[in-house]
């Protein structure tokens, strides 16, 4: 078996993350629910206490959700601290930091309207939020800055603690001349009364988790001790939309050659939740608290549709069943952010292939539409047929393109360097079927622990249009909430499921293979690819990909809430699970999807960018032992080791040595865990005595 990592780097379509939503889902209809009470033996009473929840790491409006065990519905989390924040924030020393250019000079402005991914170095500092526009909703325009508590590289801050708050994700600017300004041939020095204010949207939450009341956004300004002093903050609690807010610069302890300005995120050591997401920044003289005071019509939101009810699939399929596959279309969102006039404005879209070629041409000045102040519109595009590219994994390239006829001078007013009028988005046909689109808004899985040590399965439905070989699966693993590094778990693909509520005897198992533990790639929103050691021929039909675990935890499973089945909020009806020996459909409340892709086609095709994980040889004595463990074998210097006990409960943990004291474990069974820097990862157990 090969277990490989992808180091394909997802631009195309952006970005994770998020704290528990547990949705209920019903084993069965109240008619059913007796059957299953005679299958455990159970009285009413312990049928009270069942529950079956899915982690949707993605909140409804209401608040936090907590694992009761009772059946009635979305519970949630008690909050039991209040830490709020009054001192100065320890940063965090995982900061990702780029070196300092050239200062800048007023005005300044960032919309985030850019190629996704990090932060532009020619404005800001470091690279910890993720820029993308996945995790907004309704935003000022194209591109958001998103806090949670993830580094640059998609991994933690910290070990995952909910009872623990850290200052997390950091977006610090470049340094700004605000020391003096040029007057023709002449300086002249910025003063309070110059009526300087930096303005900026914030939302809470949005597609991705709500920060706690406990949470925090900050802002600091530099002043000339080089320290960074809090002057703005609000509290999470509740999901908004993009608020705008102003704070002056009025002291002239902030009027330096090299002001910066950082905000920060104080959050739970939780991983990919407690979201907020910043655009639309700007900084001037002569300004005052006006919130209709821009003039500017921009493109604020991008999906693409190339293939019905898929997000990809392999391209010989794509040909195989054109006409069934042909997508929905196109949809660009604008954002008229003028308050009170409407605009008219040119819409265009080109469509090239890989060589340059243009497949599809609709140019501005033959669309044009009057955009209502103060609010978002729609343009569709209609779907086409992509029948005549070539070459097993053909790229399309999306040019959009918005022209509007006045009211659009704030960019330019406030020197932008990027143009939220104009916006390029490609599609690649891979060699998978995904439904997801490569961004994950929270995670999934199964959480049963209230039925006691029973296995549980997970299956997703893959409609196979042409027969070919399947290699492997392709799975985002997200890094929140819980630690289940250690957890294993069994893939599984069926042919056929047994019938909705009927025992499970015609299942249909036509692989399967254990998987030590979640396999977690050091970056945002990389999947971890997951190759059999055999291949699979599969006929053109109806397949199913999942996972069985053994005991109750939850996996967590990257979860995109951006999909919606034919295009409309309905509920997804390719989800099932199984964890008292029959079938059930997903809550119909679950309408996104877990992030897993079956890869199809050649090894070759996926040359891209995997690498083999080394399986590390770890010897240990004595077994049993009493006071310490001896480790040896081919082990990386300053490799990382974990004991777990058999319910998967981390024990101690540290930077390996040759002995390890364990006098103070209790006596039992324990699994020793040992990660190498470069990815080996190895694992034996031992007995305490």
């Amino acid at each position: 078996m090969n277990i490989s990592h992808n180091l394909y780097n997802k631009f195309n379509k952006y970005s994770l993350r998020i704290n528990g939503f547990f949705y209920v889902l019903k084993s069965a209809q109240q008619k059913s629910l007796e059957a299953v009470m005679m299958k455990l033996r159970l009285n009413w009473v312990k049928v009270a206490l069942f529950s079956v929840f899915l982690l949707l790491l993605i909140s409804p409006p209401s608040a936090k959700a907590q694992s009761i065990p009772h059946a009635s519905g979305i519970k949630l989390f008690p909050l039991t601290r209040n830490p709020l924040v009054t001192n100065p924030p320890k940063f965090n020393p995982l900061i990702v930091q780029r070196s300092i250019t050239d200062t800048l000079a007023l005005p300044f402005f960032e919309d985030f309207s850019q190629e996704l991914g990090y932060p532009r170095g020619t404005r800001f500092t470091d690279k910890q939020v993720w820029i993308n526009n996945n995790f907004g909703i309704k935003p000022p325009s194209y591109g958001v800055a998103t806090f949670d508590h993830l580094d640059a590289y998609g991994n933690p801050y910290d070990p995952l603690n909910k009872m623990v708050s850290v200052f997390a994700d950091s977006l610090t600017s470049q340094p700004i001349n605000l020391q003096y300004y040029w007057s023709g041939a002449n300086t002249i020095n910025y003063k309070p009364t110059d009526s300087i204010y930096i303005s900026f949207f914030v939302q809470l939450q949005g597609l991705g988790d709500i920060p706690d009341t406990e949470d925090s956004l900050l802002l600091y300004f530099k002043n000339r001790n080089g320290v960074f002093e809090r002057v703005w903050g609000i509290k999470g609690g509740k999901q908004t939309p993009f608020i705008q807010y102003f704070v002056a610069i009025d002291q002239y302890d902030y009027f330096i050659p090299d002001f910066q300005f950082r905000f920060v995120n104080f959050t739970k050591a939780s991983g990919n939740l407690n979201h907020w997401h910043l655009d639309y920044i700007r900084i001037d003289k002569n300004r005052t608290v006006n919130y209709t005071d821009i003039q500017d019509v921009a493109i604020s939101t991008l999906n693409l549709y190339p293939i019905k009810n898929f997000s990809n699939v392999p391209y010989k399929h794509y040909l195989y069943n054109k006409s069934t596959l042909k997508g929905r279309g196109y949809l660009l969102g604008m954002n008229n952010l003028n308050a009170n006039t409407a605009v008219q404005t040119r819409i265009g879209l080109t469509i090239k292939n890989q060589y340059n070629q243009q497949l599809y041409n609709i140019p501005p000045f033959t669309n044009v539409r009057n955009l209502a102040a103060n609010r978002d519109s729609i343009e569709k595009f209609d779907g086409l047929l992509f029948d005549t590219l070539s070459g097993p994994t053909p790229k399309l390239s999306f040019d959009f393109e918005i022209q509007p006829q006045g009211n659009d001078e704030t960019p330019t007013q406030f020197n932008s360097t990027t143009n939220n009028n104009k916006i390029s988005m490609e599609h690649t046909f891979m060699p998978w079927y995904s439904y997801d689109d490569g961004s994950a808004e929270g995670g999934f899985g199964l959480d049963y622990e209230n039925l006691g040590n029973i296995k549980g399965q997970f299956a997703m439905e893959f409609d196979v249009q042409h027969p070919d070989s399947l290699r492997g699966l392709a799975i985002y693993f997200n890094q929140s909430l819980n630690d289940v590094s250690g957890r294993n778990f069994r893939l599984r693909v069926w042919r056929a499921l047994s019938p909705i509520g009927a025992p499970d005897k015609q299942d249909l198992l036509i692989y399967e293979f254990p998987i030590d533990r979640p396999i977690y790639t050091d970056s945002i929103n990389h999947f971890s690819f997951i190759f059999f050691d055999s291949v699979l021929y599969l006929p053109k039909g109806k397949y199913y990909a999942g996972w069985q675990q053994s005991v109750p935890f939850i996996l967590n499973v990257g979860y995109d809430n951006n999909y919606r089945y034919n295009y409309g909020n309905n509920p997804n009806p390719h989800l099932f699970y199984n964890l008292l020996g029959s079938w059930e459909r997903s809550d119909p409340s679950i309408m996104g999807t877990p992030m897993i892709r079956m890869l199809f086609g050649e090894r070759i095709d996926y040359s891209f960018g995997t690498v083999r994980l080394e399986s590390l040889s770890v010897k240990t004595y004595p077994n049993p032992c009493t006071h310490w463990l001896a480790v040896s074998g081919w082990i990386p210097e300053h490799s990382h080791y974990e004991i777990r006990d058999v319910r998967g409960v981390k024990m101690q943990e540290g930077v390996l040595q040759d002995k390890l004291d364990v006098v103070n474990l209790p006596s039992g069974n324990y699994q020793l865990i040992i990660r190498g820097k470069d990815g080996s990862y190895g694992i034996t157990r031992f007995i305490k005595l």
